[in-house]
Parts: structure tokens; C-alpha cells; sequence
């Protein structure tokens, strides 16, 4: 089909639905009162992002064919989607009802601060899985030009998103505990402290 490595664009795919799949059925199994169609993670700013992501595979494919010859890349990034999602996966199920994937503004029952298992070596794993995630994917496809707004578009988001989020932990859930917690424990996400 224009020269498009089917192989290589059904991985990907593959790859996506699994996320997107183990997504929900966490959220289903460990916090099913949350669960929702955006227990999916399908939001339209992703739809269309993946949707420019396909897109550019194609179009490089067809116009620029030796870009997509470069298989270290994609196994590269096969590698750095499971880690990804192991890390993610690995939060969501230590941190069971506590994980959402919406901030929360009120402490609900079942809400507890989880300072064990990944979240010792890690302050929020969910974040750190998708920031290694979603460009990853780009890896795959083997895709310059998305790969770099991906890697930019995830820095930003939880460059915006983390520091909002733990103002909200301290003033509103947890305080000093999570003002200690914060301060032992890094991001891993490159400027965010």
C-alpha cells in the first residue's frame, strides 16, 4: 500500500489498542466508580494527534521511503513503549482507587497518599509512563517530525499539569505528608522537580 511497512504500522497499532485497553481495565478493576469512557485515555486532542501521527507515517513513507528504513528506531521504540507502559501500569495498580486519571479536588473516602512500591523511587509513575509512552510510539513509526512535538507536547502538558496537581495535594488532600513526599521523591521528568 504506497510503499507503507504494514508490519511496522500494525505494531504500532497493536501497541496503541493494548495501552488504551489495560488503560481501561485497570480503572474498571481498581476504581470502578471512576470508570467512564475516559477511563480509556481517548480524548480528542490524542485522537488527533495519533491521527497526524499515522498520517506523517504514511505520507514519509510514500515520499520519503529511506526514512522509514531505519529499524533501530522502531525497535528502539517497541523497547521504550513497554517500559513505558510498565511503569505506568505498575503505578495505576500500586496505587489502585487513588489513581484517577482527573485531578481531584476533594478527598474521597478510599483516597490515600501512596508512598510505596514504585511510588518510593518515583513521585507520580502515570506521568513518567506516558512521558516515555507517546513519543515512543513515534519510534516506531519511525516518525521525525511527530516524535518531537510528541516528546514537546508531553513535557508541556505535565510541566503545566504537575506543579497545578500538587498544589492541590497540599492544600487540599494531603499537606505537609505530600510537601515531604515531594521533596524525597523525584519525577524523573527532565525540569519538573
Amino acid at each position: 500500500m504506497l510503499g507503507v511497512d504494514v508490519g511496522v504500522l500494525g505494531t504500532f497499532l497493536i501497541l496503541v489498542v493494548m495501552f488504551h485497553l489495560s488503560e481501561a481495565a485497570i480503572q474498571y478493576i481498581y476504581n470502578r466508580e471512576e470508570f467512564g469512557f475516559s477511563s480509556f485515555c481517548f480524548e480528542r486532542e490524542y485522537r488527533i494527534a495519533m491521527s497526524v501521527a499515522v498520517l506523517e507515517f504514511i505520507l514519509e513513507s510514500w515520499l520519503f521511503p529511506n526514512l522509514k528504513q531505519h529499524q533501530l528506531f522502531h525497535y528502539m521504540g517497541i523497547i521504550l513503549v513497554i517500559v513505558g507502559e510498565l511503569i505506568r501500569k505498575v503505578g495505576m495498580i500500586t496505587a489502585k482507587a487513588s489513581f484517577t486519571h482527573q485531578i481531584q479536588y476533594e478527598k474521597r473516602q478510599q483516597h490515600k497518599l501512596v508512598t510505596d512500591g514504585i511510588y518510593k523511587y518515583i513521585r507520580h509513575p502515570g506521568y513518567l509512563g506516558w512521558f516515555i509512552w507517546a513519543p515512543a510510539t513515534q519510534l516506531i513509526l519511525m516518525n521525525p517530525i511527530c516524535f518531537v512535538l510528541f516528546l514537546g507536547w508531553a513535557w508541556y502538558f505535565f510541566y503545566d499539569r504537575i506543579p497545578h496537581e500538587e498544589e492541590v495535594l497540599i492544600r487540599t488532600l494531603f499537606g505537609k505528608q505530600y510537601e515531604d513526599y515531594r521533596a524525597r521523591t523525584p519525577t524523573f521528568i527532565p525540569f519538573i522537580k
